[in-house]
């Protein structure tokens, strides 16, 4: 007998074998050894039928310690904490089980001499119990208790639904009321339950199956290092998935724009200048997706302009990145996961948002100028032209200072939210003017002075 509960040993699993002779030698014994004072002793005893006499048996040792660790493996216990589950209306808490340790040695010991004696009196063992933690109300309602969580879509796969969770709500003090001291095996606590709205029949039903806002913006394909670096950040965005509350990180998902990772050096805005840098062009997927965050009306997160305008959106409609300096970041904030879908493909570059319409909203833009900043004309000298000869080494620039509106219809109502507020510099031109008076010289062998197109960043 272990801690209330009962094990059976069968005999002839840990008996080896018992000697009759030995046993019967052992019986004729008592009463014929000792001093005559001892003999009458054992005699009397025996009579009255509280003298044994030794069995001859032989213990199988092994078998008897196998039997024991197999109890042991079952009754020797750490203590295990309380559990709790839903049911119905009711929260249902189960009182944790004490840890019961005892000496397997020692109960060897004493098993194998009952079984020499061939006594079958049931042995209760000494064991050694630690108390079962107590019920933690607190920490059973910082598990459970919250508010109902809609059913999500796997982001691997686009397809498994992942499943809601019901809200639950209970009254703390009353359920350390019912438990009191915690002595009883369970207790019963009230609790009120709330279901998801978006369970995951309604989401499998919906999910995906309308265009939030899709758009389209032109580039040249000739520029073929500017369009590999836009083709590969729209494959690395194409399929993203965002479930509600997700953020998504314009950085984190295209990465860092690298040769090793494919990209090629093209024009970029950097300082107010025009280089050549790795992923040059990689702001026209950003900018070509902040119009379609604009039209689904997402959160917009963090957005930047670029340092002058662009070519290929609308002012105030660009968001440029720069990899571990500017980011381009939006959040999910419609109640279906959302996706992303990218492409540049015919000299566009595409980007399409699907989710799920709970609405008939429609999403437009506008954008006032309050400023405009036109670029003044600089005449730098230039020996290396014929005297009165002139030609642009900068273009022009002309900077604006925006405020970028979401029109939103809904319900027949329009209004108007504030999307961001652009600056954009002016750039001088620059003109290079001849200063050279006596040119006998060819015009190609002269050193000139470039023109500087402007260029898409």
């Amino acid at each position: 007998t272990i801690y209330d509960s009962n094990y059976d040993i069968p005999v002839d699993k840990v008996l080896k074998s018992v000697d009759g002779i030995q046993s019967a030698e052992n019986a004729y014994e008592i009463g014929r050894t000792g001093n005559p004072l001892e003999r009458v002793h054992d005699i009397i005893g025996a009579m009255r039928g509280h003298r044994e006499a030794q069995i001859a048996a032989t213990v199988d040792e092994e078998s008897l310690r196998g039997t024991l660790n197999e109890i042991a493996d079952t009754a020797l216990t750490e203590p295990v904490n309380p559990t709790w589950e839903l049911k119905d209306s009711n929260l249902i808490v189960h009182s944790g089980k004490p840890g019961v340790k005892f000496d397997t040695d020692a109960v060897e010991q004493a098993l194998t001499d009952q079984i020499r004696l061939m006594d079958f009196e049931p042995y209760e063992v000494s064991t050694d119990v630690t108390a079962a933690p107590a019920i933690d109300v607190d920490k059973i309602a910082a598990d459970i208790i919250g508010d109902p969580v809609n059913a999500t879509v796997s982001k691997k796969d686009g397809k498994t639904i992942i499943p809601g969770k019901s809200g639950v709500q209970f009254d703390v003090e009353k359920a350390k009321e019912i438990i009191g001291d915690g002595s009883q095996a369970s207790y019963s606590i009230p609790v009120t339950i709330t279901q998801p709205t978006i369970t995951e029949a309604v989401l499998r039903e919906r999910l995906f199956r309308d265009t939030l806002a899709r758009t389209a913006t032109n580039l040249n394909e000739g520029n073929a290092p500017r369009t590999n670096n836009v083709r590969l950040a729209a494959k690395a965005i194409n399929g993203t998935i965002l479930n509600p509350g997700d953020v998504f990180s314009y950085n984190t998902v295209v990465g860092e724009r690298t040769q090793a990772r494919g990209y090629q050096e093209a024009h970029a805005y950097s300082g107010g200048k025009i280089i050549d840098e790795f992923g040059g062009g990689v702001c026209q997927p950003s900018s070509t997706l902040y119009m379609a965050v604009l039209r689904a009306d997402l959160e917009v997160v963090e957005r930047h302009n670029h340092s002058f305008t662009v070519s290929y959106t609308p002012l105030g409609e660009d968001a440029t990145v720069d990899y571990g300096n500017l980011d381009f970041r939006f959040a999910n904030n419609t109640a279906y996961p959302i996706k992303i879908l990218a492409e540049q493909t015919d000299g566009q570059m595409i980007m399409t948002i699907i989710g799920t319409k709970t609405s008939d909203k429609t999403v437009a833009t506008r954008t006032e100028v309050l400023e405009t900043y036109k670029p003044e004309t600089v005449e730098k000298q230039d020996s290396s032209l014929a005297a009165g000869e002139t030609q642009v080494e900068t273009s022009g620039i002309t900077g604006y200072s925006t405020r970028t509106y979401k029109v939103i219809t809904e319900n027949g109502k329009t209004t108007e939210v504030l999307a961001n507020k652009s600056t954009y510099s002016k750039r001088d031109e620059i003109v290079c003017v001849g200063t050279e008076a006596d040119r006998k010289e060819e015009k190609n062998e002269r050193m000139e002075c470039p023109e500087e197109k402007r260029m898409q960043a």
